[in-house]
């Protein structure tokens, strides 16, 4: 319970960011830890969507505190690194935050801190799976289970991208789909225009990968099981597509942005789980005797 708490805490933070940026209010509280000064703000609507965002914050981090505790309790040897990472992770994360609040969100400090904010949720969800009493952590890199990390990265650094295309504010250098600026390929390729015209290079990489990864599992008997999560997949990859396209179209709306990270969270969440239970397959493996 207290996992999927964290896990669930983790995935509003990162969404109430979102929104946050996307509604321009992210220096309603100029100053850091306090807001205007006080522990308590003066009402206004942006001012409390950017302290309601540090209240999740606080919260969350509570949580994982007391998840990574429990799970170094549980945890033995190499995988005691895990709880350890997430809470120096979060310690970073929380610097971090005063930063890009008094360096006025800076693109590439507030990029890193939503990747770093990611990061903690991806540990979270291991640490939520594997509580060390009915199922001990598991790693696995090779095989399956190193296919999907893969795409775990690729979706990540997907992400990443489109995060430091939102706050570089190049969401509208290519401000109509699927053509950017009247082109297949923008006649210019540099700056704003080019960090928009990777990210949905990358996205459509991702759905390419998305398909390979479901007719693959389809066509390895050992996968059955996975199946029903490729195909989550697959179609979560190819309604980000059309979100990614609602988003351009329609100006950059707060609550399309939200809706477009909400659906990457999910997509990283079912790859999660497809590397969880490859990780599982192998550890099974592994105890198998040998004839």
């Amino acid at each position: 319970m207290l996992g999927r708490v964290t896990v669930g805490l983790f995935f509003l933070l990162l969404v109430w960011g979102n929104l946050v940026a996307g509604l321009k209010a992210g220096l309603a509280c100029p100053d850091w830890p306090l807001c205007h000064g006080k522990v308590l703000p003066p009402f206004r609507w942006d001012i409390y969507m950017e302290f309601g965002h540090r209240v999740i914050a606080a919260v969350a981090s509570i949580f994982l505190i007391a998840l990574a505790a429990r799970r170094y309790r549980k945890y033995e040897g190499a995988a005691r690194a895990v709880p350890v990472f997430a809470l120096l992770l979060l310690l970073t994360e929380i610097g971090l935050g005063g930063a890009v609040v008094l360096l006025e969100t800076p693109v590439r400090l507030t990029t890193i801190h939503f990747m770093i904010g990611l990061l903690v949720f991806l540990l979270a969800f291991f640490m939520m799976t594997f509580d060390g009493e009915r199922e001990r952590p598991a790693f696995a890199f090779r095989g399956p289970a190193a296919l999907f990390l893969s795409v775990v990265a690729l979706v990540y650094s997907q992400s990443a991208l489109g995060a430091y295309v939102r706050h570089l504010e190049a969401g509208l250098a290519c401000p109509d789909f699927p053509a950017c600026l009247g082109e297949w390929v923008p006649p210019l390729l540099s700056g704003p225009v080019l960090a928009h015209f990777s990210h949905r290079t990358l996205g459509y990489l991702v759905l390419l990968t998305a398909a390979m990864v479901c007719l693959f599992v389809r066509r390895d008997p050992r996968q059955r099981g996975n199946r029903p999560l490729a195909l989550s997949f697959l179609v979560l990859v190819a309604a980000q597509v059309g979100v990614g396209a609602l988003v351009v179209l329609s100006g950059l709306h707060y609550l399309a942005t939200a809706l477009h990270l909400t659906v990457a969270l999910g997509m990283l969440s079912v790859l999660a789980h497809l590397w969880v239970n490859a990780a599982r397959a192998e550890g099974a493996a592994r105890s198998l005797p040998r004839s």
